[in-house]
């Protein structure tokens, strides 16, 4: 455990193959017990205004699809002993993989420096010190952990459950007393034009977004596993330790808003904390949760980054060494976290973004998954471009005009606001049923080939 990991993005080998299936549920539990799962919650209300009964039921739907996607994808690690996006070559290509490859990199380094920000927040509230000696003192934490690697995130995920799963359960019991389940929509919330339906719409592109920020890296925590390993018993702890916890924090996120005063549009994320529990011994258990959450969740994000860096730029440096580099980019996006406001509208603008390349990726890899999966296939052996390319190209197209938010607003989500975003499903279902078509249409004409070779042997 204390010894780096020596691994890159090279298949691990059937000698160092260890663990359980069941050592799942503690890494991905850890990872989503965390402040930043419980504010996508909160921006579901206080930023669109989505009324609380709407936003759970949005919240529910929107993390059972996007993890019953992970856990599948989480199956490719015992089968391949590659990180996903070195398996994402399968459906790509060589070539092809670097675009999506490059954006999973991107996406570590967001979510490391978002999830950095909540966490030096809470340290600053608990210790009585400056954000920026708060963020110094959880970079440092987060660095170590991804430059340990695989084995010692593992440990720390495990040993971390018990007290994050404690800390929300104090957390849930005060907001749950004061939550107001029947508020109706918030007409007056920053975001909330598009009305109630799009409210919900909203809940479920937030939840699926959130999720979506796993599914680039699903099988990087699995790829150690005895190939032998059962694949429905992985699919099974994957999906149960992510919706378990996304499901509940992100709920009382939003009982949150209607149980606190505090306007967390414009406020620290902690605010509303300090406002249900006061300032007493359980407030600051609550949030030394939310700083052990946020070391849970960046230890992940940092390693994985790493990861897709070394894919994406095809270099072979040292995997420990790209880990600090993702943590420096990080912690430089990191510093201008001190602005409430400004976060709160990143952080969803991000989610957004995150589902828009992401979840095509997955329709691909998904539909690639389930026309291949009784194949033996390696991944290194990929040629330049594969069919899982251009269907990718395809879904981002179709979603483009769906496209909702802060940053671009697609000429068909401009016309009908009502309905919100929906270019999360419409990118997945398009890219998918691309990928079904252009890899059937291959198939055909490699049949149709085989037919004339056999033909004109006969003649």
């Amino acid at each position: 455990m204390l010894e780096i990991e020596p691994t890159g993005i090279e298949a691990v080998g059937d000698d160092q193959r260890h663990g359980s299936p069941r050592d799942l549920f503690g890494v991905w539990f850890s990872a989503n017990a965390e402040i930043a799962t419980w504010m996508v919650g909160v921006f579901v209300t206080t930023l669109y205004g989505t009324d609380l009964r709407a936003a759970a039921f949005g919240i529910v739907l929107g993390n059972l699809a996007g993890f019953a996607v992970l856990g599948i994808l989480g199956t490719f690690g015992p089968r391949y002993g590659v990180p996903q996006m070195v398996a994402s070559r399968l459906a790509f290509g060589r070539a092809g993989n670097v675009a999506p490859a490059g954006l999973s990199f991107l996406a570590g380094i967001g979510w490391f420096a978002i999830n950095t920000v909540f966490g030096a927040y809470a340290l600053q509230t608990i210790a009585g010190i400056g954000y920026f000696v708060g963020l110094a003192i959880m970079l440092i934490l987060q660095i170590v952990l991804a430059v340990y690697g695989y084995n010692m995130i593992h440990a720390f995920e495990r040993a971390s459950v018990v007290l994050l799963a404690a800390g929300f359960v104090l957390l849930g019991s005060v907001t749950l007393i004061h939550a107001q389940w029947h508020a109706p929509f918030n007409v007056h919330a920053p975001l909330a034009g598009g009305g109630p339906i799009a409210g919900f719409i909203y809940a479920t592109a937030l939840a699926f977004s959130y999720a979506t920020g796993w599914i680039p890296c699903a099988s990087d925590y699995s790829r150690y596993l005895p190939r032998a390993s059962n694949p429905r018993a992985v699919w099974l702890y994957a999906f149960l330790g992510c919706a378990i916890p996304c499901i509940a924090l992100e709920v009382l996120g939003a009982a949150a808003v209607s149980a606190s005063h505090v306007n967390l549009a414009s406020a620290l994320p902690t605010d509303a904390i300090a406002q249900l529990l006061g300032s007493g011994i359980v407030a600051k258990v609550v949030l030394a949760t939310i700083v052990l959450g946020t070391l849970t969740a960046n230890c992940m994000n940092l390693y994985s980054g790493a990861l897709a860096a070394l894919v994406a730029f095809d270099i072979r440096v040292k995997r420990a060494l790209a880990a600090g580099a993702v943590g420096l980019i990080g912690a430089l996006l990191a510093t201008g976290g001190g602005h409430p406001r400004e976060t709160a509208e990143l952080y969803t603008n991000f989610l957004l973004l995150l589902s828009y390349w992401a979840a095509p990726w997955a329709g691909v890899v998904l539909v690639d998954w389930l026309l291949h999966r009784d194949l033996a296939r390696d991944p290194d052996r990929a040629p330049g471009f594969r069919a899982g390319f251009f269907a990718w190209i395809v879904g981002l197209a179709a979603s483009l005009p769906f496209w909702n938010q802060a940053w671009y607003v697609g000429p068909i989500a401009h016309a009908q606001p009502q309905v919100g975003d929906l270019s999360y499903y419409v990118g997945f279902i398009a890219a998918g049923c691309a990928m079904a078509l252009l890899s059937l249409r291959r198939h055909d004409d490699a049949k149709a080939a085989r037919g004339e070779l056999r033909t004109a042997a006969h003649d």
